[in-house]
C-alpha cells in the first residue's frame, strides 16, 4: 500500500513508527531518571522488527530491550514483588517510611507504548481510508469510459 500524498509504503511507515516510539522511551527514561548512574545498557538494547506479509501488508511490530526495563516501569525487582506494592497511597507512603523506601514505580514503558499504539492506528486509518478513495475513484473513472 502507498501513500497517494507521501508515497511511503506501510511497512515505512511501521518502521517510522517504531523509531519514533523508541526515541519516545528513551526520553521517558531520562526524564523519570533511568539508566544515568548505570552503563545505559537498557537505552541501547532497543531493538525493532517489522513483519510484513507477502503483499508487504504489516503483520506486527516486535520490540525488543532488556527485560529488566519493564520491571523499572512497574516498580519491583530484586526483593519486592508487584504484590508486595501497598494498593493505596496511604498505604505506599506508610510502607516506604517503615521499611526504608521501598521501590517505586518509574513509568517510562506502557503509556508511552499504548498511547503510541493508538496513533499507529490513526495513521493506518487515513491510509487506508485514502487507499479506497483511490479505488473507488479509479473505479468509477473506468466505469464512465465503457
Amino acid at each position: 500500500m502507498q501513500s497517494p500524498q507521501l508515497k511511503l509504503s506501510e511497512r515505512e511507515i511501521a518502521e517510522a513508527w517504531a523509531k519514533i516510539t523508541i526515541q519516545l522511551w528513551r526520553k521517558n527514561m531520562t526524564r523519570v531518571k533511568i539508566g544515568q548512574n548505570s552503563t545505559g545498557d537498557l537505552h541501547r538494547s532497543f531493538k525493532y522488527k517489522v513483519i510484513a506479509g507477502s503483499r508487504g501488508n504489516v503483520d506486527r511490530i516486535e520490540f525488543a530491550f532488556n527485560y529488566y526495563g519493564k520491571f523499572l516501569d512497574m516498580g519491583v525487582g530484586k526483593g519486592t514483588k508487584l504484590g508486595d506494592r501497598p494498593v493505596s497511597r496511604g498505604n505506599r507512603v506508610l510502607a516506604d517510611k517503615m521499611l526504608g523506601g521501598v521501590r517505586a514505580p518509574k513509568k517510562w514503558y506502557s503509556r508511552t507504548f499504548y498511547g503510541e499504539a493508538h496513533r499507529l492506528f490513526e495513521i493506518l486509518q487515513k491510509e487506508y481510508g485514502r487507499k479506497a478513495q483511490v479505488v473507488i475513484s479509479e473505479n468509477i473513472n473506468d466505469s464512465s469510459i465503457k
